[in-house]
């Protein structure tokens, strides 16, 4: 019964992130592009964007930001959670082609509830790690 709970709340996440619209701040790729997607290992060390996130493996965006608040792991997906103080920052990682996960979508929640800006979270995220923005 839980699993399926967490299964059905992963699935609408996904969906509402996906969807995007009015209040949107979330950017991805698209689940075509996605397939063919090799994974960087790295995101260099350059400035962060929420762009600069997507299409990346997980391991590659721990070794910038750190080990997420929250990290939730489903068949062929994970969901990644960074605290940034008055918001969260969400990445969601899907399998590819080639089996490999690769960070499809980044989203930022309000932690009231809401859409918040997804630059200025990830901002926020970085901020509250001690993390160069940089």
């Amino acid at each position: 019964m839980r699993l399926r709970f967490w299964s059905a709340l992963l699935v609408s996440l996904t969906l509402a992130a996906c969807a995007g619209g009015a209040g949107s701040s979330g950017i991805g790729i698209d689940r075509q592009n996605l397939a063919s997607v090799n994974p960087s290992q790295s995101l260099g060390s350059g400035p962060l964007t929420p762009q600069s996130l997507l299409g990346v493996a997980p391991a590659a965006l721990s070794s910038r930001l750190g080990e997420p608040a929250f990290k939730r792991a489903e068949p062929g997906a994970e969901v990644w959670q960074y605290s940034g103080g008055d918001c969260a920052l969400f990445v969601y990682f899907y399998k590819t082609d080639s089996g490999a996960l690769a960070s499809a979508y980044v989203d930022a929640r309000k932690s009231h509830g809401g859409a918040a800006d997804t630059s200025a979270c990830l901002g926020n995220v970085l901020s509250a790690r001690g993390t160069p923005v940089s």
